[in-house]
Formats: C-alpha cells, structure tokens, sequence
C-alpha cells in the first residue's frame, strides 16, 4: 500500500492531515483514504478505483476540516451519493 500526502487543514486549533492510499489488486489500482489528527488516525481502503473521484473526496475532506472521527461517516455519505 502506498500513501501520499494529500492535505491539511485545521480542526480545533489541531492540523488535520489528509492521505490518499493506494492499493493495487489483480489487474486495478484502488484507493482510499487516511484522516490523521494528533495520536487519532482513520484509515478508510478501497473506496474507488477512479484517482478522479478520490482526489474529489479528498478536496472536500480537506474544505471541510473533516476529523478521523468523521471521516468514515462523510465517505458513507459520499458513495451513497455517487458512483464510485
């Protein structure tokens, strides 16, 4: 699995930084994502196999200062409201 720097943003007065994670399966290239805050760190994997569509979510965790706490909520939102 490899992961790449994607972001930050703030949350409380703490930087909030955003991964992308990338996972490659048979023929296909997943990715997914990781929130880390403090010691506090969510990783979500295998989200889509579209770099397009991750980097999209990713742009919006990072506008919207979303915690590792949050951040499985928001993606379950996501896919529930796209075409991954």
């Amino acid at each position: 699995m490899r992961k790449i720097w994607f972001g930050q943003s703030e949350c409380c007065g703490a930087a909030v930084c955003y991964y992308l994670v990338a996972e490659e399966t048979a023929e296909v290239e997943r990715y997914g994502l990781q929130v880390s805050c403090g010691n506090e760190t969510e990783t979500v994997a295998d989200i889509t196999s579209s770099q397009r569509q991750i980097q999209a979510l990713l742009d919006t965790l990072v506008r919207g200062g979303v915690t590792p706490t949050a951040v499985r909520d928001v993606v379950e939102d996501w896919l529930n409201g796209s075409e991954a």
